[in-house]
Order: structure tokens, then sequence, then C-alpha cells
């Protein structure tokens, strides 16, 4: 059940005002099983629902607020351990900006290529997504100084632009599409076309995401600008 309440927990921030759900969509849009679903919403509404039912988001919210209640215990114990991965992992990060500057300071572009991208591959899912965006930037920076291909830097690319997705948030979606903005010549002036595609999937998949915050002129714009 804590599964289905953090699922659920992300799902009520893009539902709609006055848009009724079926129990069968929410198990869609949570990626759990339609029991599961069915088993929340009826033991936290206190009757028994039908697959094709309904709920109003403010039932959603009812039904979190009460998951959270219950399973209280669960999601303190949870968020120690989260909590306890981000902070090694912030140690992890000072220990390795410091060996990152030595290297820049002795134009070992590629030792510092290394040290970064070892961080940022190790401990992506522990450390804030906006921070994680400029991470991304910053190897795609030194990674080009070091001589290193686009097929190379471009993980790095798409790993932003997840980031920016997966984060739910607008502000740090709005530091992506000036993070594409920054960086997307860079793909777009590719000669081998491995650049061109990699910007294009990139602008493609931000595109609903950039609409939904309200940010679909700024995407507009950006497009136009690398693919006019």
């Amino acid at each position: 059940m804590l599964e289905f309440a953090l699922s659920f927990e992300k799902v009520l921030v893009r539902w709609p005002d006055n848009t009724p759900w079926t129990i069968a969509q929410i198990a869609d849009f949570t990626n759990t099983s339609i029991t599961m679903s069915v088993d929340a919403v009826s033991t936290t509404l206190n009757r028994e629902f039908d697959v094709h039912e309904t709920i109003t988001p403010a039932e959603g919210r009812q039904v979190l607020s009460i998951l959270k209640e219950r399973l209280h215990r669960q999601f303190e114990a949870r968020e120690q351990r989260i909590q306890a991965s981000r902070d090694g992992a912030m140690r992890a990060y000072d220990l390795t900006m410091d060996r990152v500057r030595v290297s820049q300071l002795a134009k070992d572009w590629r030792g510092a290529y290394k040290s970064l991208s070892y961080f940022v591959g190790r401990y992506d899912k522990h450390i804030d997504h906006d921070l994680l965006v400029t991470l991304c930037g910053d190897c795609i920076r030194i990674g080009s100084r070091a001589g290193f291909n686009t097929q190379e830097t471009g993980q790095w690319f798409r790993k932003a632009v997840e980031a920016a997705i997966l984060s739910g948030s607008t502000s740090v979606l709005e530091d992506v599409l000036d993070f594409v903005d920054a960086y997307g010549e860079i793909f777009s002036s590719d000669v081998s076309g491995v650049g061109a595609k990699i910007l294009k999937n990139a602008l493609t998949i931000l595109e609903i995401p950039a609409i939904d915050c309200n940010l679909g002129f700024q995407w507009l714009n950006l497009n136009n600008s690398l693919r006019g």
C-alpha cells in the first residue's frame, strides 16, 4: 500500500480540477494493480467501489491524507532512508567537486570529466533534480573540452531532460529549457547527425510537460530557434 500511496501522491499533482477519474484510470496512472487501487479507495472512503466508478480530485486528496495517516511510520522510515542517502551523496559531492577543481586547474579535462561523470552516474537518484541538471551541463561542457564525442556527452543531455520531467517541478522544467538552449547548438551542429537526433528527441518529449506547466511559449521559441 505504501508504493500505491507514493505513486498516488505524484499523480495528484497533475490531476485536473473538476475532472473525475475512474478507479481503472487511477490504477493505470499509478502503475499499480486494479485490486490495489480499488482497495485503497474503498478502505479510505468507507464504501465499496467498482473499477469503473469515479472519484473527484477532492476525494483523491482525502484518500491520500488518510493513507498517509495510516502509513505514517512507513513514510517516516522511508524519509529517514532517503535523507541518509542524500546526506551521503552530498558528502561525496563535496569531495568530487574538490577533485574536479584540482583537475581543471591542471587542465586535466579528462580527469575532471571522469570524476564528475562517475559521481553523477552513481548518485543521480540521491540528489535534487535542479542540481542534477546543473551537473549534467558541467559533464557536457567538460566532456567536450576533453574531446569526448557527441555519443558520450549526449547521455548527460538526455539525463537532464529526464530529470526535469521526473521532478514534476515547473521551475526545474524551466531550468532544463534554458539548459537545452545553452547546449543545444553543440548538438545541432554535430556533423555526424547523432547530436541532431538527441536534440530532436529532447524537444519532442519536453513539449507536453512544457505545455502542462504553462511553458509552451518558451518551448515553441526554443524549438523554432534550434530546429528552424
